[in-house]
């Protein structure tokens, strides 16, 4: 059976997640029924290696596509560009080795958030904005805290039956940019609600509300977590790695609201 990878970047703003629930507008869901229109094929399957979350967005989002006919790859990327809706776009078809699955074979995710430090006007969709100053070295450091091999139990808000919590995260960064304070996450996998609860508990760092120290007794369970998940409209799901593959993020750039430096004066034309 021909299987296909997809590069996807979607705007999650109005849809309830990437997985096809009974009811609700999903990025899978539109795929399917595209591409099976397209196929001619009511069998055809997709799978994300990221189950993102409503409101949740991609820059990098991929999914194995399996069919029970060859298809080009080119022609299909065409009619996908001239049929989705403008919030899900896929950037990049290409024929897969036999039987990959875009989230069994990946080994690892990236995730981004935008926390705005000022209000603006196009930020609803693409940011948090907290109000409060927030310290950038203290947030820093509790970041530094997460990266390895911990048990996150405490930072997911569900956990099914004897499933693992542990997870190796590679990366967990606080960087400015401009108004917008930008948070990288880098790990093999996330537990549910994982990266909105980490980003949640570094702003109640920032706010001086939780020590940086603090995240040890986090992990280990001995204190409780701020029970606080940032909002969904901040996060992206950035790329997700392979074997054999190179691994390069994307700068980390505000997405969906103007860059500007803080403090300085508007450009006058």
């Amino acid at each position: 059976m021909p299987t296909y990878r997809l590069l996807v970047e979607y705007d999650g703003t109005k849809f309830a997640g990437w997985q096809v629930q009974a009811s609700g507008r999903t990025v899978q869901g539109v795929l399917l029924a595209t591409l099976r229109e397209l196929a001619d094929e009511p069998e055809l399957d997709v799978q994300g290696a990221g189950r993102t979350d409503a409101g949740v967005h991609a820059l990098g989002q991929v999914a194995s596509l399996r069919s029970r006919r060859t298809l080009d790859p080119a022609t299909l990327q065409r009619e996908l560009e001239r049929r989705l809706p403008a919030d899900l776009a896929v950037l990049e078809v290409r024929r897969a080795a036999k039987g990959f699955h875009a989230r069994h074979d990946a080994l690892a995710r990236a995730y981004r958030y935008q926390i705005a430090r000022r209000r603006s006007a196009f930020g609803k969709r693409t940011t948090w904005w907290v109000r409060e100053a927030l310290d950038l070295r203290a947030m820093s450091r509790g970041a530094a805290a997460f990266v390895g091999r911990h048990d996150f139990r405490a930072l997911a808000r569900r956990v099914s039956g004897d499933a693992s919590t542990i997870v190796e995260v590679e990366a967990c960064e606080v960087a400015p940019a401009g108004d917008l304070v930008m948070v990288r996450l880098v790990a093999s996998h996330f537990l549910w609600n994982q990266v909105r609860r980490m980003v949640g508990a570094l702003v109640a760092i920032g706010r001086g509300e939780a020590a940086a120290g603090a995240v040890a007794g986090w992990l280990s369970g001995s204190t409780p977590p701020p029970e606080l998940a940032a909002p969904a409209a901040g996060l992206f799901l950035e790329a997700v790695r392979y074997v054999d593959e190179p691994w390069e993020l994307p700068l980390l750039l505000p997405i969906g609201v103007p860059l500007r430096t803080r403090g300085a004066p508007s450009p006058t034309c």
